[in-house]
């Protein structure tokens, strides 16, 4: 079953999203580590340190830098020898990238004696440019206490104790002495006390239409000499107040957008919020009818032949078959290594698997976890596993041979695949990838700042733009709480109101949603919605499950998809 990885919450860390880019004050995270060298004995620890630019500790998620998986808690060890790059990310702010080596067992070279270092410190960075306050320096070697001289880097005049006034404003620098060392810079800032003229705003939108629907909006943004002000502005559309940063109108028509902060008013912009039409439209994905062009692997009994955690398997074996599909209708020809059509091999007592797909995860795969499709799919195509140290430690399935059924030919398919999975509504992610894993919490859940069909409207949008690409796999809780019984599905299709954007329907293939054998392949039809608040998007149907919640979306990029 389908393991999402966020520190943020309890089995839940999937993919990060930030919330509201565009008016979000960005802050400079470091990211430290107090080794970057560790033993790959699974016992050697680095732990890791994100400070803020105001020289503070702050708490922030981990991630694998070249796989944007969330690393569980702030400690890193490995039984595997190699370079693992880290970044951490805070909301929106992203700190540098860190390298952990592990090297093997024995490798580790005596450390060296560390040698004295002179640290320069101030009580004030920040002080007033009126000749009275005071920034007063202190200088340690090694964390002791040190009588050093302050010197002005400007002219390297010392000064006269270890205290800094000025009348003057500006950005001033000091380092320190202490018989042969010398320290780092510090810099204090002096500011003028006296009253500066309100300086212009300026007032920008993510967008300059939207569908007058109530719910599709734009996000102002006002800033002030490069700052963000908005939160001290007023922002006004044809003379009314908007209420926050946030403009939607189900009134069709062409607003003057504003901005004022206290005396001081800003440029004019327009947004055109258009009619919306009425009724539904469904989509398929490419080649996919409700009665064709489908694929519904479905599980052993009651997952009975050791595929009790194999959801996974059977949704990434549902795609790609439907890939291979779309490859041959555009006129390719399958290698002679690819996997192809129904299952031909027997279980004991069970009949062979709906797709010969299958067969190739429940052999050649350690299937005691759950999975990801992600993985799964280019490791199939590629002989690749972007997972990291998930996809190799046992903490999830993992393949047990080198797979890349499509490797021989992979340089000449790839170009006609959409990949990366960064449009508008996509955070930046791995540039190569064609398929992925979205997650709700930044994105659209509780991690977001969106609200009631605020969200559904996220996730709708992620499902047209999905389906605009090729297809996807779902995963569903069959919790509200969504932190719990995970489960991997199959969306074939989609419904969608015309007017607002939202979801209504959904059609999905499901491993688990027949108990007894013989199974029969099953298109499954669900309601989408959503309530209030912090609902979580919720599936209704009548089906084994009754209701399930989304947890995440897995696209997976279609032959000669968008980007060709």
């Amino acid at each position: 079953m389908k393991k999402i990885l966020f520190a943020l919450i309890a089995l839940l860390g999937i993919v990060a999203c930030e919330k509201e880019p565009a008016v979000e004050t960005q802050q400079t995270l470091t990211l430290s580590a107090d080794k970057v060298e560790i033993v790959a004995d699974g016992e050697d620890v680095a732990t890791f340190t994100v400070k803020n630019s105001n020289d503070e500790t702050v708490e922030a998620t981990l991630y694998f830098a070249e796989t944007n998986e969330a690393l569980e808690g702030n400690t890193f060890k490995t039984k595997y020898a190699g370079e693992y790059k880290f970044y951490a990310k805070n909301g929106n702010n992203k700190s540098n990238t860190l390298t952990i080596n592990a090297v093997e067992k024995g490798e580790t070279p005596e450390p060296e004696p560390e040698p004295d270092t002179l640290q320069l410190s101030v009580d004030k960075q920040t002080i007033n440019a009126d000749g009275v306050q005071k920034a007063t320096f202190t200088a340690a070697v090694n964390g002791e206490v040190v009588a050093a001289t302050i010197y002005n880097a400007a002219n390297d005049t010392a000064l006269a104790g270890n205290t800094f006034s000025t009348t003057e404003a500006g950005d001033y620098r000091f380092y320190a002495k202490y018989n042969d060392l010398v320290s780092d810079i510090v810099k204090v800032t002096a500011i003028s006390t006296e009253p500066e003229e309100e300086k212009p705003i300026t007032i920008e939108a993510t967008s300059d239409t939207i569908r007058a629907n109530g719910i599709d909006s734009v996000m102002l943004l006002v800033t002030q000499d490069g700052a963000n002000v908005t939160s001290q502005s007023t922002i006004y559309a044809n003379g009314s107040v908007v209420n926050g940063n946030k403009f939607a109108t189900t009134t069709p028509g062409t607003y003057t957008i504003y901005a004022t902060k206290g005396s001081v008013t800003s440029n004019e912009i327009t947004v055109t919020a258009e009619a919306v039409e009425s009724g539904t439209t469904i989509v398929f994905a490419e080649g996919v009818t409700i009665s064709s062009g489908w694929y519904d692997v479905n599980k052993k009994g009651a997952g009975d032949n050791g595929d009790i955690n194999m959801c996974w398997a059977a949704a990434s074996s549902n795609m790609i078959q439907w890939w291979q599909d779309r490859y041959v209708a555009a006129g390719g020809t399958l290698p002679s290594t690819a996997v192809n059509g129904p299952g031909t091999k027997t279980y004991g007592s069970f009949s062979p698997y709906e797709l010969a797909l299958m067969e190739v995860y429940h052999d050649e795969w350690n299937n005691n976890k759950g999975g990801h499709p992600e993985e799964a799919i280019p490791w199939y195509f590629e002989g690749k596993l972007y997972g990291g140290e998930y996809a190799s430690s046992g903490s999830q399935a993992y393949p047990l041979t080198e797979g890349g059924y499509y490797k021989s030919v992979w340089s000449s398919i790839e170009p006609y695949m959409y990949r990366g999975y960064s449009h508008d509504i996509f955070p930046s992610q791995y540039p190569e990838m064609y398929t992925y894993c979205y997650n709700n919490y930044y994105l659209w859940g509780n991690g977001s700042s969106l609200q009631g069909k605020e969200r559904l409207a996220y996730f709708s949008n992620l499902v047209v733009e999905t389906f605009e690409r090729g297809m996807a796999s779902l995963t569903i809780a069959l919790s509200e709480n969504i932190a719990s019984l995970h489960h991997s599905v199959t969306i074939w299709g989609y419904e969608i109101d015309n007017a607002t954007g939202l979801l209504t329907r959904i059609w999905i293939t499901d491993s688990d949603d027949l108990m007894s054998e013989p199974k029969q392949p099953l298109l499954n039809e669900y309601s989408v919605s959503i309530g209030e608040g912090k609902s979580h998007i919720k599936l209704s149907g009548n089906t084994r499950y009754g209701n399930a919640w989304i947890v995440s979306i897995h696209p997976f990029s279609g032959y000669g998809s968008a980007n060709n």
